[in-house]
């Protein structure tokens, strides 16, 4: 398995994880009504922080353990931690995937804003089209890895 198929296998477990751990809590506060009224988008806000935080710290343990894993189980002493030019064309489509679902997302919430919906269902579109974004480049760049797309 080379070095960037690691990668993106594990921050998509690190994505999964994160969303499922500070997700859940973003979810039930807004069904809830935890973010309704003056102070609701702030705390709203400071939950997407503890979110993008705690998201970071995971995908660092994430990778680094991913690693010591793979490298213990198929009893490599030294991996590998090279990328080339095809590494860099898939991350770069990977990218592109990314902005393109994101910029939907964004599109959806402004369409949402317009037609009458609240600002924190527009934010939480935007908020979930950025998660949808980041597991759909990773899962395209494992299945290009993996199937060779």
């Amino acid at each position: 398995m080379p070095y960037e198929e690691r990668n993106a296998w594990s921050a998509l477990i690190a994505g999964v994880i994160t969303f499922f751990i500070f997700g859940t809590r973003i979810w039930s506060g807004t069904v809830d009504g935890a973010y309704v009224g003056d102070a609701g988008l702030s705390l709203w806000a400071w939950d997407v922080i503890w979110l993008i935080g705690g998201g970071i710290g995971l995908t660092i343990v994430v990778v680094i353990a991913f690693q010591i894993l793979y490298a213990i189980l198929t009893m490599t002493p030294n991996p590998q931690f090279i990328t080339d030019e095809r590494d860099t064309m898939i991350s770069r489509h990977g990218s592109l995937i990314t902005l393109i679902v994101s910029s939907g997302g964004f599109m959806v919430a402004v369409v949402l804003l317009a037609t009458g919906w609240t600002a924190l269902s527009a934010l939480n579109t935007i908020l979930g089209s950025m998660a949808l974004s980041g597991m759909a480049s990773e899962i395209y760049r494992v299945a290009v890895y993996r199937f060779g797309l």
